[in-house]
């Protein structure tokens, strides 16, 4: 793809037009000013495009084919889309964590779901897909990677992650592989703190590498660093995001990455806050970020330093040649995109939801009657309904439903059904169970009937209680998923997902 891209001169544009091709706002729907705000950017400066957040699908793609018909140069618009535009985006398709896919191993499927979030975002405008996680998740304890990763195998990693980025590509929507060198072996939240991982250098050629090494024997085109430290890869203690040893160094110069490199979100709190954001731009940029994502300020950013002699290092000349070429791939304004089946593609979520079910022990109910306990959080409403709904079809009866802090039953009630959500998110250590929660869901054990076990989302806290006769893993909290679950236990629906992680179950 870089095969000899033309190096930019000084004169090639105006110095604030310049800089601002190294910065990547957000705009965030939720903000009354957020639009106004972006079309200054683009009228004042010509920045180098938006992330965006919330808004729903026609909003989205009004506001992105106006910017774009005001900015005097292409303008990259990207989104988290891991789970699809549905993540971001009210009225787009929302996917399964992405250990689904692992759970499948499905090739088709997967190609299915890189297809529909590929089409659905250029109907919105959107032409950079910060997706997939080529993240090895081998701890456990991740708060904030989990169940967002394929596997914790680097194999299955590197062939689902390549499947995706291509198939992506090949529908016009660049695709950012993301947290090199990895995010999967850390105990905490980039979002909340500054991680390290305390690897040896050989342990992360073995595993968290593989996956962006052969992604990029692949001619991978984009690459998102971590805001995690790595002692064995610098020994100065800065993040990925701000080390030239990792970026330059192993990166560009070890593993021969010639695409683009754009950070992760500068609003996350690992690497130091407001107070340090000016210089950790600077710092990135001379480390071998190509564009620097979601600044909290980058008005003012722009206003102070854009005529620094900075900008008119040949280094950043070799960045802006990656980002015109970039954009002349994939956000050249061609003709616009049909719109897409929503319907038929929730169905096709649908469907992943319900084949990437793992049964990790026990059978099928015992007994016609259940009492169902959950934790009452909002993202339950619907996989509930799913659940009830499956129950009935089966001819299972629902007994009664149990909400903590509420006790379950005794006495006769042969089968008891816990629903157990949990999944990452930033800032939220949602992964995590509490511990008063798993002291309350410890007590169950004395519980004299069938003790059934439903996780949705992530599947790694089901082994944090061995005591359930029955234990099934589903990869989100949709109502496929729930009546997935129930047809499972009432014999309507085989099982045929696996785990793609050891959870010493």
């Amino acid at each position: 793809m870089y095969e000899n891209p033309s190096v930019f001169s000084s004169k090639d544009l105006p110095a604030p037009r310049r800089a601002a091709q190294f910065i990547m706002p957000r705009i965030d729907f939720r903000d009354p000013a957020s639009v106004k705000r972006a079309e200054r950017l683009v009228r004042d400066f010509c920045v180098c495009g938006f992330i965006i957040f919330n808004g729903d699908v026609e909003r989205v793609r009004e506001t992105t084919h106006r910017l774009a018909a005001l900015s005097e140069l292409p303008l990259f618009f990207g989104c988290d889309v891991e789970r699809g535009l549905g993540q971001r985006v009210s009225g787009g398709t929302l996917f399964p964590f992405a250990m689904a896919q692992g759970a499948m191993d499905d090739e088709e499927l997967l190609r299915c779901q890189a297809m529909i979030t590929a089409r659905e975002m250029r109907y919105c405008g959107l032409n950079l897909a910060f997706a997939p996680v080529l993240d090895v998740n081998s701890e456990p304890q991740n708060p904030i990677i989990n169940a967002r990763a394929f596997s914790d195998d680097p194999a299955v990693v590197s062939k689902l992650g390549g499947i995706f980025a291509e198939t992506m590509q090949k529908e016009g929507v660049l695709a950012c592989a993301k947290h090199f060198p990895g995010h999967g072996a850390t105990l905490e939240d980039s979002h909340a703190c500054l991680p390290t991982v305390e690897r040896s250098l050989e342990r992360l050629k073995e595993s968290d590498l593989l996956p962006f090494r052969e992604a990029i024997a692949k001619r991978l085109h984009c690459v998102m660093p971590a805001h995690v430290c790595f002692p064995a890869l610098d020994p100065l203690g800065v993040p990925a995001t701000l080390s030239e040893s990792i970026l330059r160094g192993l990166l560009r110069g070890r593993l021969g990455f010639n695409g683009l490199v754009v950070s992760d979100s500068f609003r996350m709190d690992a690497l130091g806050g407001e107070e340090r954001e000016e210089e950790n731009i600077l710092a990135a940029l001379a480390s071998g970020v190509d564009i620097v994502l979601d600044p909290r300020d980058p008005e003012g950013f722009l206003e102070r330093r854009a005529e620094d002699d900075f900008f008119q290092d040949p280094a950043r000349g070799e960045s802006l040649s990656r980002i015109s070429y970039s954009k002349g791939l994939f956000a050249s304004g061609e003709e616009e995109a049909p719109a897409p089946d929503f319907n038929k593609n929730r169905e096709e979520a649908g469907e992943i939801a319900r084949r990437s079910a793992c049964v990790v022990r026990g059978e099928r109910l015992r007994d016609e009657k259940v009492s169902v306990f959950h934790f009452g959080k909002e993202d339950t409403d619907e996989l509930l309904a799913g659940l009830y709904e499956g129950f009935s079809e089966g001819a299972v009866t629902v007994e009664k439903s149990f909400r903590c802090p509420e006790q379950p039953p005794g006495g006769d009630v042969s089968s008891l059904v816990l629903v157990l959500s949990v999944a990452p998110a930033g800032w939220t250590e949602n992964c995590i169970i509490p511990p008063a929660t798993a002291d309350y869901v410890n007590a169950l054990s004395s519980f004299p009937g069938e003790k059934i076990l439903l996780t949705f989302g992530s599947p790694y806290p089901a082994a944090e209680f061995p005591f359930f006769d029955t234990v099934i893993s589903l990869f989100d909290s949709s109502r496929a998923a729930g009546r997935a679950a129930a047809e499972i236990l009432t014999g309507e629906r085989r099982s045929t997902g696996r785990l793609p992680v050891r959870t010493g179950q």
